[in-house]
Formats: C-alpha cells, sequence, structure tokens
C-alpha cells in the first residue's frame, strides 16, 4: 500500500507508529488523506462528494491544495506540508520530496499540459514548475525556481527561470576531506 511507502519516508513502520506520525507529522497525514480521496473520486456520487469534503477538509486544515486527479507514486514526502499545490493532470514518482509553498501545474488556461516529476527529486521551498515539463529521476529544484522547461536526469536547477547548474550531486564531505586549524 502506498502509505506505508509514505511513512517509512519519515522513518516509520508498522501501524502504531503510522498512528504517531498522523499527529506529529502533518506531511503524513496529508498524504494519507490524498491516498484515501484520489481512490475513491471516482467510485460514485456519494464516493465523489465524500471524497470532495476529504479534499476541503486538507485544503482548509492543512493548507495544501493537492487535486484528487492528480498521480503520485509512493514514498510521497512532505516535511512541511503548507502552501502546496499539485493540479490536477500531474504526475508524480516515487519517493519524491517537496517542501512548503511548491506550486506544480499549468503553465496558462490555454496551454495545455502539466508537468511530470520523475523518481527521486527533490523539490524545495517555494519552487514552480509550471507547463508540460519533466524533471528527471534524481534532479533538484532549488528553493524558489521556476522551472518552465526540462530539467535532466541528476541535475539541480536554480533561479528564475531555471537554468541547470549542476550534472550530478556533489560527493559529500568525508572527515579525510576536512582539514582542522584547530592545531593552529
Amino acid at each position: 500500500m502506498s502509505w506505508k511507502a509514505d511513512l517509512a519516508r519519515y522513518g516509520r513502520k508498522g501501524i502504531k507508529q503510522a498512528l504517531g506520525a498522523w499527529i506529529i507529522y502533518p506531511g503524513f497525514a496529508v498524504c494519507c488523506y490524498y491516498r484515501l480521496y484520489h481512490r475513491i473520486h471516482r467510485r460514485g456520487y456519494f464516493q465523489y462528494w465524500f471524497s470532495m469534503l476529504l479534499w476541503r477538509h486538507v485544503v482548509n486544515a492543512f493548507g495544501c491544495y493537492i487535486s484528487p486527479l492528480a498521480k503520485i507514486g509512493e514514498g510521497l514526502q512532505l516535511p512541511h506540508a503548507i502552501a502546496v499545490v499539485i493540479g490536477e493532470g500531474v504526475i508524480v514518482g516515487r519517493n519524491v520530496t517537496i517542501y512548503q509553498n511548491v506550486t506544480l501545474g499549468k503553465s496558462h488556461h490555454t496551454v495545455p499540459g502539466y508537468p511530470i516529476i520523475e523518481d527521486e527529486v527533490s523539490i524545495y521551498a517555494g519552487a514552480t514548475i509550471l507547463g508540460p515539463v519533466t524533471i528527471g529521476r534524481g534532479a533538484t529544484i532549488a528553493a524558489h525556481a521556476v522551472v518552465n522547461k526540462d530539467v535532466p536526469p541528476q541535475t539541480t536547477a536554480i533561479g528564475v527561470p531555471a537554468r541547470i547548474v549542476a550534472k550530478a550531486f556533489p560527493t559529500p564531505l568525508s572527515d579525510s576531506n576536512v582539514t582542522s586549524n584547530a592545531n593552529v
């Protein structure tokens, strides 16, 4: 089930920890609500209206607008679930992290197409991804970037409009790479 993969992204597993995560992590609660209202949205008249009530609750309680028609893979993580907007035609892959104030949607009502976010992507605070663009696997979208063109896999996009600044993730510093000035 998708909620189990979502829960694992918060470092938890099992039903007892899911209940705790529901309370502690608003982003996990938003993911669970989305999984439920997305699943029942097109199952019948009563289910449609119930899904709309759940969706409205998420919008009002958490400030997140995630359309029931968006397709989101398992392992979604919303560390700060505030002001996240995911439009109706957006496709989000597996193990994607989306921070606060992120918008994924159409660029204009007359321009067809929504973003496609591939697996393992990180989208930082305030980023905007508009129109029929594809964000490649493992890409990073920097804070407040405005993306209106495709972003290749394993790259970092920054700026307004976004430009590619790194072709691969830098290697983390290890203890052997760090020089100490303590004995100077």
